[in-house]
């Protein structure tokens, strides 16, 4: 069957991205192609949260395409090249656009699927859903971020403990450590995905875009210097005339004598 990529948008500045190449996903360069003009429709199109979605059952992306590696490294060795060629970089795609990516896991997100979910800003997952990096039962390593992203997501001793045993996590435990943000049942997945993105679409794009920068940029940077560039983008955010408008109007509704939750427009907890 063919790879397929669909684009809809079903909550006000929300896209859904639903990729296909039955019967595992596995990742390939055509794949990335298209996932990522499907990210750039979403963007022209001015979404501020786009969530990335498996319509294959059981499987978010099995793995990259052994077969894949494999032409490459033979092409580049035809070539004469001691590297592969250069491949579409989805990874560095998704994290360089402003808008807040979603990867919503319905099944198996190993290797490169695993990398797509680090690279994504929030994760959402099915209970029935895996991510590993067995890479090195390959002869590899994870190569688009399993070494990198995952330590910054869940700190060096279980990056180290995932990409040296080789064995697969479960949702529950890729919560635990981190590593993802929510376990939904698997027969809510989307919906609780979109609705998610629904709820952050509702606050200013340029803020959305401003908080991303600062998490981004501060990472690697040493606390001191990290804290400076926070001061300057919150100095930047505070100047804009669109800002300081809604700032006067929840202030407004804190005198007319609302609390935090009507003032600032954020849903109450619901009991249990």
């Amino acid at each position: 069957m063919p790879i397929t990529v669909d684009v809809s948008y079903p909550a006000d500045g929300v896209g859904l991205i639903v990729f296909a190449d039955p019967p595992r996903n596995f990742g390939s360069g055509e794949l990335a192609e298209r996932i990522m003009d499907a990210v750039g429709e979403v963007e022209r199109a001015g979404c501020k949260v786009f969530v990335l979605a498996s319509d294959t059952p059981g499987c978010f992306i099995a793995h990259w395409s052994l077969q894949f590696i494999l032409d490459r490294q033979a092409a580049a060795d035809a070539a004469g090249n001691m590297l592969p060629p250069p491949v579409p970089r989805i990874f560095e795609r998704i994290g360089a656009t402003s808008m807040i990516s979603i990867a919503a896991n319905n099944g198996q997100a190993w290797g490169g699927g695993a990398e797509l979910s680090w690279a994504c800003d929030l994760r959402i997952a099915a209970a029935s859903a895996t991510y590993g990096q067995p890479e090195v039962g390959l002869g590899i390593i994870p190569g688009a971020g399993g070494t990198t992203r995952l330590a910054r997501l869940i700190g060096p001793t279980k990056c180290l403990e995932m990409i040296l045993d080789g064995r697969p996590i479960s949702a529950a435990e890729a919560l635990q450590l981190g590593a993802i943000n929510k376990v939904v049942p698997d027969d809510r997945l989307r919906d609780e995905a979109v609705a998610w993105a629904a709820h952050i679409a509702r606050w200013p794009a340029w803020s959305l875009e401003a908080c991303k920068r600062s998490f981004v940029d501060g990472r690697d940077l040493p606390l001191d210097a990290a804290g400076r560039n926070e001061s300057q983008i919150f100095g930047a955010m505070a100047r804009r005339t669109d800002a300081q408008t809604l700032l006067r109007e929840v202030q407004a509704r804190y005198d007319a004598g609302m609390d935090s939750y009507d003032a600032i427009g954020l849903p109450r907890p619901t009991a249990g």
